[in-house]
This record gives structure tokens, C-alpha cells and sequence, in this order.
């Protein structure tokens, strides 16, 4: 079964040579489509993010795959299960390397005022937020929806990494109580899938977080942060991608200063923030110079040609970005 392993900071292919893991994000969940998997290849990707969304306001309540009368399936609605069994066959059978994400924006904080009606209907948890600390029958509930995904997929080809819970936020929450429920979950994931890396990163995915959640002892832990480029309405400035820069150091002096690999699970610019494109060209360029894995956020979109994908639809048509494609995919083949 071809699988990754890890070595100090270097993610290893199945012969044991490093591998460097450039790719996209499937991240609407409503927007993968069957092609996606070898148009990526063709791009020259090698890894594909895949989510499952389960407790959490989406754009449509049909995202949100949580189903507590779905008890065969450990909650999980069988049309959502079913959807993602395909997105992940197609990603496997193209030999692309999956990076598979459970999403909970009620369970990771719970507080966002789109989220709160949804999250705590009866308004219970007040400014703590209904979330995976503050409910313990809910995170209950998660662990075994992970533990009923990982048995799921455990022996899929290419399945590259389990990421347990991105972006996570409590509010209140001390750095090591955020820490204590990665480590549940790794652990009840290690019981019935055992061998497959995970991806973790620390509060709301910042890089200068990483350390909140750093633990020697896991040797099977690659370690993330987001890269959005934040640029202003003039378009990426001086000022936008040094900070992009930064970012960028903090995750590679903390892959050198522990000796553990980094994978940066988002990357991303707004097309109307970067209208010449500079802020893509030197991000790519940042990626490649410090020999950084990511997935670009995210290869399909909405309707908005104006946001991070690089395919949006438009009167019943897919539109390519095809200047933009070309500079993310010029980096996934600098390997």
C-alpha cells in the first residue's frame, strides 16, 4: 500500500526518497467534479486536500454532513459519505496524495456571528461558544466520526495524512487544553489506522503558533500554517509580502529548529488583491526558494472570478484563470 513517511524534516515517498507535495485544495465541497482529479495531474499536482464537513453553518445546509439519526455511520449523512467516497477513489486512482480533513467551524470555535444561531440555537454556551470544549457529548461524537473515517479509508492508496480538526479557535482555551484534544483524537485514529501521518497546526493555523502545539514525542506529526496573502486594495505592496515573508520563515526555522517536516495546507491570494499578479509570482517563488509543500486554496469556486480559485463557473460554464493556473502550477513542477 503506498504510503509517506517522515524523517526528521523531509516527508519520504513509499522507496523512502523525500517527496515535496504541491497541489490544490478541493475545498467546496459542492464544486469537485469527476475531471478534477486528472486535470490536477496534468497541472503537474501530486496531492489534493479533501474535506468532510460535519457540524457547522455552510453555504448550504446540504454541506454539513452531521446526522445523529445516521448512527450506522457514526453520524455522518450517507449522501455526504457517499460524495466523499467518490472525491477520494478519484483522487486515489489518479495517484494523487490525499490530505484528508474532517471540518467543524461549530466544534473548532462556535462563536462567529453567522455560526452562533447554529451552533448554540438555545443559547446556552454563551461567549465560550457551543464547541468541542465546551460540549463533551459533541466531541465524543467527533472522536467516533474520525474513528469511523479512518477505519473507512485506512487502506486507500495515496491516502497521504489525516489533518483532525484545521483552524482550530477556541475562545478561552489555554494552548494546552487545545494540544490535549489533538491528542485524543491522533490517538483513537492511531487505534484503527495506524501508520498514516497527520497534520496539526496551532491556534487558528498561524504560523507563529505552531509551537502551542509542538510535542517531541510525535513522530508522526507534520506541522502546518496558513500563507493568505494579504494584500491591500492597490494590490500586493512591499509591505503585503514581507509579511507573507515572515510568515513563510517562521514555518521554515521551525521545521529547522525541531527537525520535523511542515506542509502548508493553505496558500492564497484573492485574484481582485493581486491584479498584476505579483503576489502570486512571489509567493510561488517563496514556496519553491524554501523548499515548502502546500495546497492552493482551492482549485474550484463560486461564481466570483474575483476570489483565491482558479476555476470559477459563469453562465453555466467553467472559466479557467489560465494566467493564474500557470503560475501555481509553475511550482508544482519546481521539485
Amino acid at each position: 500500500m503506498p504510503r509517506l513517511s517522515l524523517r526528521g524534516p523531509n516527508i519520504l515517498d513509499p522507496s523512502g526518497q523525500p517527496i515535496m507535495l504541491r497541489g490544490w485544495s478541493w475545498g467546496h465541497w459542492e464544486q469537485i467534479l469527476p475531471q478534477d482529479a486528472s486535470e490536477n495531474v496534468a497541472q503537474g499536482a501530486n496531492v489534493v486536500r479533501i474535506p468532510l464537513r460535519w457540524w457547522g453553518k455552510y453555504r448550504t445546509a446540504r454541506i454539513d454532513s452531521r446526522d445523529d439519526t445516521a448512527t450506522a455511520t457514526a453520524g455522518i449523512s450517507a449522501a455526504n459519505l457517499k460524495f466523499l467516497d467518490d472525491a477520494i477513489r478519484s483522487a486515489s486512482n489518479a495517484k494523487l496524495w490525499i490530505v484528508l480533513f474532517i471540518d467543524s467551524d461549530c466544534g473548532q470555535n462556535g462563536t462567529q456571528p453567522d455560526e452562533i444561531r447554529y451552533c448554540d440555537p438555545e443559547g446556552q454556551f454563551g461567549a465560550k461558544g457551543h464547541n468541542f470544549w465546551t460540549d463533551p457529548v459533541a466531541r465524543k461524537k467527533y472522536v467516533a466520526v474520525w474513528r469511523f473515517i479512518a477505519q473507512r479509508y485506512k487502506d486507500t492508496p495515496y491516502l497521504a495524512m489525516f489533518e483532525p480538526l484545521p483552524e482550530i479557535n477556541p475562545p478561552g482555551v489555554p494552548a494546552p487544553e487545545i494540544k490535549a484534544l489533538y491528542a485524543e483524537l491522533m490517538s483513537n485514529i492511531r487505534e484503527v489506522a495506524p501508520g498514516i501521518p497527520f497534520l496539526i497546526g496551532g491556534r487558528h493555523y498561524q504560523t507563529g503558533n505552531m509551537e502551542e502545539v509542538f510535542d517531541p514525542a510525535w513522530k508522526d506529526v507534520i506541522y502546518t500554517g496558513n500563507l493568505f496573502l494579504h494584500a491591500k486594495a492597490r494590490g500586493a505592496d512591499d509591505e503585503s509580502l514581507d509579511n507573507f515573508r515572515k510568515r513563510a520563515r517562521q514555518l521554515v526555522d521551525f521545521r529547522e529548529r525541531h527537525q520535523v517536516p511542515v506542509f502548508v495546507q493553505q496558500i492564497g491570494v484573492k485574484s481582485k488583491d493581486d491584479p498584476s499578479k505579483r503576489g502570486v509570482k512571489e509567493m510561488m517563488k517563496v514556496m519553491v526558494d524554501n523548499k515548502l509543500g502546500f495546497a492552493w486554496w482551492t482549485y474550484r469556486g463560486s461564481g466570483n472570478p474575483n476570489e483565491f480559485s482558479v476555476v470559477y463557473p459563469e453562465r453555466g460554464q467553467w472559466v479557467f484563470k489560465r494566467d493564474w493556473l500557470d503560475e501555481i502550477s509553475w511550482a508544482f513542477k519546481q521539485r
